[in-house]
């Protein structure tokens, strides 16, 4: 649970079990009504490999007294394989337009020596 940015694993390819990405959008009164498609992708930081791209269509609703619309959705990230430690990047598209990144590192970590110290 919680926020991050950061994944460190001892072994590549690295599995890591299970992540959600909250992606929270505003709707001017010029988009009521209207239809887009959401995607999110998650690439690495040469842009070589794609390991999610996923999209769903969001319907715009109808706002009251000429306000924005929030929107929030969640996309649910399950048995994703990292081949290699770098920088990989989130990608928030609206029709195909990049409305936000956020980074995210993946790390090789040291295991622990039989001892318990770290090796």
């Amino acid at each position: 649970m919680g926020v991050f940015s950061n994944i460190g694993s001892e072994n590549f390819p690295a599995r890591h079990p299970e992540m959600h990405v909250v992606v929270s959008l505003a709707a001017s009164p010029a988009e009521y009504g209207t239809t887009r498609v959401l995607r999110l992708k998650l690439i690495n930081e040469d842009g070589t490999l794609t390991l999610v791209d996923g999209s769903e269509t969001i319907e715009i609703p109808e706002g009251g007294g000429g306000r924005r619309v929030e929107l929030a959705r969640i996309f649910r990230l399950r048995d994703l394989v990292f081949p290699s430690p770098g920088d990989y990047q989130i990608s928030v598209l609206v029709d195909n337009d990049e409305e936000g990144t956020l980074p995210l590192i993946v790390s090789r970590i040291e295991g622990e020596s039989r001892d318990g110290a770290a090796g």
